[in-house]
């Protein structure tokens, strides 16, 4: 079997073209995807426990504390502790974060819309049943 022919070369080839092409836009105002994508998982009015960040997005821990204080650093997101739970750290975006947060917004959206327009509504249905049954698959290998 050629690599061409692997779901997970497609997947990755597609995933890294999907990156690089969020980079661009990334580049100008936040410095990477990754970052956006963070700032695209935090609540706006609650924020979100630093917990449930790494879950949510696949990223390790460390990762996302690298990431985390560089956010903090530049001025997109603030820790604050919790009301509930004085040991929780919750993040919470500030107003350039908001800023950021509307630039990955639309980029995303854009995409989408994009990518949609190429396809009709069976095709689009049955690519996101073939990925949550790939997960499901993964999952079940686990």
């Amino acid at each position: 079997m050629d690599q061409e022919d692997t779901i997970d070369y497609n997947i990755r080839k597609t995933w890294y073209n999907i990156t690089k092409m969020y980079n661009r836009t990334a580049n100008e105002y936040m410095a990477s995807m990754s970052l956006g994508m963070i700032i695209l998982n935090i609540d706006v009015i609650d924020g979100t426990p630093s917990t449930q960040l790494g879950p949510r997005m696949g990223m390790e821990a460390t990762s996302l504390s690298r990431s985390l204080n560089k956010l903090e650093e530049v001025g997109a997101i603030e820790r604050k502790s919790d009301p509930n739970d004085g040991r929780k750290s919750m993040i919470h975006l500030t107003q350039q974060g908001l800023d950021w947060r509307d630039v990955a917004k639309k980029a995303v959206l854009d995409f989408n819309e994009h990518v949609f327009s190429h396809f009709n509504k069976d095709e689009i249905s049955n690519f996101f049943k073939i990925l949550k049954k790939i997960n499901k698959i993964i999952d079940d290998k686990k």
